[in-house]
């Protein structure tokens, strides 16, 4: 009976070691399959993100190029309109003839003086809104609002091709301080603004502008300062 009682328990030893064992190597095979399984999850998602960013890089791209097109088209109508709007020109012109009481005070001078003109460069009508003169002197920077200015208003058509003399300006009067040019401390300039509309887009109101300068003298030509000129 004893013998029998200890082979039973020898026998439930070893059981329960295989047991063990058993359990171990399923743990362990679980676990190799988890971490199988977690790998290729891992893999399938690294390739849906790729997947996601070559999509998104080829949404990205049709975006892009539908904005590029949707440039280029604007540019393109944009070229049309500027091909067919009017454009407005100034022009600084020989002085008009004077007065015959003004002719001989006007040789006596002997000072640049000029017609102030306008031209329609464009190929449709011109709604000329206002012009704006100004001539001042400066030791630095020339501003931007001369402080001797006068602004005469029109609202009237010029067509394509058309001039307009709008004013005159004269060295002798357009400068308050025209010995300090000559003394060669102060520059002298002259700022002319042009605003007009067009009948291709009457809502936008255009504007050219343009400056000459005064160096050492009252009685040369003054030279276009290219760089304070514009046209919008």
């Amino acid at each position: 009976m004893c013998s029998t009682l200890l082979i039973y328990s020898s026998w439930l030893e070893i059981s329960n070691s295989v047991a063990l064992w058993v359990e171990g190597i399923a743990l362990v095979l679980i676990f190799g399959l988890e971490l199988k399984e977690y790998k290729r999850q891992g893999r399938e998602r690294i390739q849906q993100h790729e997947e996601s960013a070559a999509q998104m890089a080829i949404m990205q791209g049709q975006a892009d190029a539908a904005k590029a097109n949707a440039e280029a088209a604007k540019l393109g109508a944009q070229a049309v309109l500027n091909s067919e709007r009017a454009w407005i020109e100034i022009i600084l012109g020989p002085p008009t003839q004077p007065d015959y009481q003004d002719d001989a005070q006007r040789i006596y001078s002997g000072l640049f003086e000029c017609s102030i003109q306008i031209e329609n460069k464009g190929k449709t009508i011109a709604y000329i809104e206002s012009v704006r003169v100004g001539g001042d002197t400066t030791t630095g920077v020339i501003p931007e609002e001369p402080v001797n200015s006068y602004t005469k208003f029109f609202h009237s058509l010029l067509g394509s091709g058309q001039k307009l003399t709008v004013s005159e300006f004269s060295a002798d009067s357009g400068f308050k301080d025209g010995q300090k040019i000559v003394n060669e401390t102060n520059v002298g300039f002259l700022r002319i603004i042009a605003k007009y509309r067009d009948i291709v887009d009457s809502s936008i109101l255009h504007q050219t502008s343009a400056v000459y300068q005064f160096k050492q003298s009252l009685e040369n030509d003054p030279e276009r300062v290219s760089t304070l000129s514009d046209y919008k």
